[in-house]
């Protein structure tokens, strides 16, 4: 389970507005996210990138690191590629330590 507070994520349950198809006159909740564009080959590599982290530093520890640190530590990757190393898959790491940047801003709603 994650260490985060309890969250409420506007449009999601029981409040969320009902829509009816105009075919089918099927009701359901209305959406306000489009899930089924993100990049699924990205976000498979992400999770590897995750349970790599996971693995070496424990779950949820990305929690408890400043959101600068992970932006720090995205730029790094993000150099290194540019740089030409490929030692590493440093666009999947960039892009898992944006997702942890943008994660802690969204609980925090502040930079640290």
């Amino acid at each position: 389970m994650a260490p985060f507070k309890a969250t409420v994520v506007e449009g999601v349950g029981p409040d969320a507005a009902v829509v009816t198809d105009p075919d089918t006159g099927a009701k359901q909740s209305q959406v306000s996210r489009r899930c089924d564009l993100l990049p699924p080959l990205a976000m498979l590599q992400v999770a590897a990138v995750l349970h790599d982290g996971a693995s070496k530093y424990g779950d949820w520890n990305w929690v408890h690191i400043p959101t600068r640190d992970h932006l720090n530590h995205a730029l790094i990757h993000i150099f290194a590629f540019l740089a030409g190393d490929a030692s590493d898959d440093h666009i999947g790491n960039a892009a898992c330590r944006m997702m942890m940047a943008l994660e802690r801003q969204l609980i925090y709603q502040q930079s640290e």
